[in-house]
């Protein structure tokens, strides 16, 4: 019982000015991105169990194992999930690890059998969804535990909407990567989403849980469950047919069943229905990136398998019943969605009638073809631009070797403060939040480049990389951004060839990466002792020199630093 209602001296919003009055919605919007996001993210869970179970049944594997669920972060968002999925039908505390920097503070999850530990590679390597509940500020040395560590198998889902996702596949080095995609659309009922103070409690009433949306996906919502589904279904071993007999079976379409076309082209839907192949790995960033909706909907079929998508989505409606307590079945309305939209957060509302339609073969970003080589059919030119890709989850063609590179320190910082103050441009301000990078580009009358810097009164973020694109210009550049602008830049340089005469701007048709880490970025001790490197030539190319200060909230670092060759 609330002693305070309608007392107005002891509300939230007494004592707040006209303009701090504006802000108030924000708390409606934060309790609802919690909720939907954990409403999502359990109901995701659900269905990879089911899916579990389907493929015990349908290969008689009977070892295989219930689904073991990884949460990274213990702070109010790692809590609330944990405690949802304590509460979901199907998933013990054995089935549950967490890992955090302070394991004694889940006390209360450790005594119901959830594992707590500090060791973020051991999760992954345990692991076949993990949840990343942390801050922007964390992300990058989360990932830094995780790079290299996370089984091609394994799910990441990413609660850190800050951080874009192609920065987390460059971070991660995994493309096999969710992130729930809301906005908050209108505050006329914001008082819905605090009605509750704990997300379990919030998804037992039936009106949060159907405002949540978990029960009413879009086309994109859609496309991104069953490819994720799909992946899963291939990291298992089934070939193509066994894959479709499955989801067929999980949704039971009996309208217009699912086949191979419903998931890629149909030159490849050929191929796979006359042979025991797997479906190829799909990249999930970059189909939640691409506009591109769920194949079976788009483009000149759209019309003929409008039922088919009805069904699909009536099905995961009544699937995500099971999920929550508390709740009867209904028919999934899309006008539900008004509240709180699965889209970009990016872009602007836009009526699902205005809505571009994609063309048949659409549905092939993101595909990772095999390596064999097959012709390309006509028109098919996404397929014909991803022959070279490798079918074998989270594999790419692999760049050249990069040798490391020769690291060392001193302690002569006064003296190498006083001698770059002299020089032009070797004293800079990284502003909190920006990155500074300084593009090198290889030159034939040297064999290596040279690097000190120091700084005041505080460490900086700093790391090397090559790019392999040919050099367009002989001048080294020094480019400085907001953190966002940075991942925008690590986009374009992860997309493929650079575009003639820019060294920065990458095209974005191609699939392989030409970035190669030398030094990962990590932050050095540069005002305590002055921080100097080489490397060696690898061949022609752009070194990327990065001074990163995105890390930082408040303060301004002057970094004093010089780049130079050598032979």
């Amino acid at each position: 019982m609330d002693l305070t209602l309608n007392l107005k001296s002891l509300q939230f919003e007494t004592g707040l000015s006209e303009e701090e009055k504006q802000c108030v919605l924000l708390r409606s919007r934060s309790a609802a991105l919690a909720v939907c996001g954990c409403a999502q993210a359990v109901f995701l869970c659900r269905l990879a169990s089911l899916c579990r179970d389907k493929l015990n049944h349908l290969t008689n594997k009977s070892e295989l194992q219930p689904l073991k669920v990884g949460i990274i972060g213990g702070g109010l968002m790692g809590k609330q999930l944990a405690l949802l999925l304590l509460t979901t039908p199907g998933f013990k505390p054995a089935n549950i690890n967490m890992s955090t920097k302070r394991p004694d503070s889940l006390r209360e999850f450790s005594d119901r059998g959830v594992r707590c530990y500090f060791d973020n590679r051991r999760l992954a390597a345990w692991a076949d969804v993990i949840f990343l509940c942390v801050l922007p500020s964390q992300i990058r040395h989360v990932c830094t535990d995780l790079h290299s560590q996370l089984p091609a198998r394994c799910l990441v889902y990413t609660f850190t909407s800050a951080v874009q996702l192609q920065r987390l596949k460059l971070l991660l080095g995994h493309t096999f990567v969710l992130r729930p995609q809301n906005r908050f659309m209108t505050c006329d009922l914001g008082e819905l989403w605090i009605r509750h103070n704990q997300v379990a409690a919030a998804l037992k009433d039936e009106e949060v849980l159907r405002a949540s949306g978990a029960l009413c996906l879009d086309q994109s919502c859609l496309s991104a469950v069953l490819y994720s589904l799909l992946n899963m279904c291939t990291a298992e071993g089934l070939n193509a047919k066994q894959t479709v007999q499955l989801l067929n079976e999980l949704f039971q379409t009996r309208t217009m069943p699912l086949t191979c076309q419903s998931f890629v082209n149909s030159s490849w839907a050929s191929k796979l229905n006359n042979s025991d192949e797997p479906f190829p790995w799909i990249n999930l960033i970059d189909l939640l990136l691409s506009s591109s909706d769920f194949h079976c909907t788009s483009g000149s079929i759209k019309m003929e398998k409008t039922d088919a998508t009805s069904e699909l989505q009536s099905r995961l409606s009544s699937l995500s019943v099971s999920s929550f307590s508390g709740i009867a079945s209904k028919p999934c309305d899309s006008q539900q969605l008004d509240r709180l939209q699965s889209t970009d957060l990016s872009q602007p509302i836009i009526h699902p009638d205005n809505q571009k339609q994609m063309d048949d073969n659409s549905n092939t970003k993101g595909l990772q073809q095999p390596t064999k080589d097959e012709p390309a059919a006509e028109g098919d030119t996404v397929e014909s631009s991803t022959a070279e890709k490798s079918s074998e989850p989270g594999e790419r063609k692999a760049l050249p070797p990069l040798q490391p590179a020769n690291t060392w320190t001193t302690v002569a910082l006064k003296e190498l403060k006083a001698k770059l103050r002299q020089e032009k441009d070797s004293v800079v301000t990284v502003y909190r939040g920006d990155i500074m990078t300084v593009h090198v580009p290889t030159i034939p009358e040297a064999k290596r480049v040279c690097w000190e810097f120091a700084t005041d009164g505080y460490d900086i973020g700093f790391g090397v990389y090559f790019d392999w694109s040919p050099v367009t210009t002989r001048n080294i550049t020094v480019h400085i951004s907001e953190s966002s602008d940075d991942e925008d830049e690590d986009y374009e340089l992860e997309a493929g060839p650079m575009v003639p005469g820019d060294v920065e701007k990458g095209s974005k048709t191609a699939a392989k990466s030409n970035l190669g880490e030398i030094l990962p970025v990590y932050r050095q001790d540069s005002h305590l002792a002055v921080q100097g490197g080489s490397h060696s030539f690898p061949g022609e190319g752009t070194y990327l020199i990065k001074f990163d200060n995105s890390y930082s909230l408040w303060r301004n670092k002057t970094l004093y630093y010089r780049v130079f060759y050598s032979v």
